[in-house]
């Protein structure tokens, strides 16, 4: 590494850093980056969970789970679910499914998912 990357890394906001730390991470997972998600199509995406929350919706609980990849955040909605074994924060996931917008975000409903390690 040098001087000048030594001093940008210094220098960088720690959401910057974060935001690398992801691309790298995934960078060799063979799907789309949030960023390149296509809405109305159907997308495979890995990310890492950054956040989980239980909404309630018509007298059932959705489950939001919001994934990070370094490019942008996507939210993956599991209906009547309130927690799902082995999803937390941290864990790196690939999502499939039909990708939708929901307040400027990309939110896939119900996706097929697999915990990465």
């Amino acid at each position: 590494m040098g001087f000048r990357d030594r001093v940008k890394r210094l220098s960088s906001s720690t959401e910057e850093i974060d935001q690398v730390r992801l691309q790298d991470r995934f960078c060799d997972v063979d799907c789309s980056t949030i960023a390149d998600a296509v809405p109305r199509s159907r997308v495979v995406i890995s990310g890492e969970v950054k956040a989980i929350q239980v909404v309630p919706r018509a007298g059932s609980p959705w489950l939001e789970v919001t994934v990070g990849d370094g490019t942008g955040k996507a939210v993956a909605t599991f209906t009547g679910r309130r927690r799902i074994g082995g999803l937390e924060p941290g864990r790196a996931v690939l999502l499939e499914g039909v990708a939708g917008s929901q307040k400027g975000r990309l939110q896939l409903l119900n996706p097929a998912y697999t915990l990465l390690g």
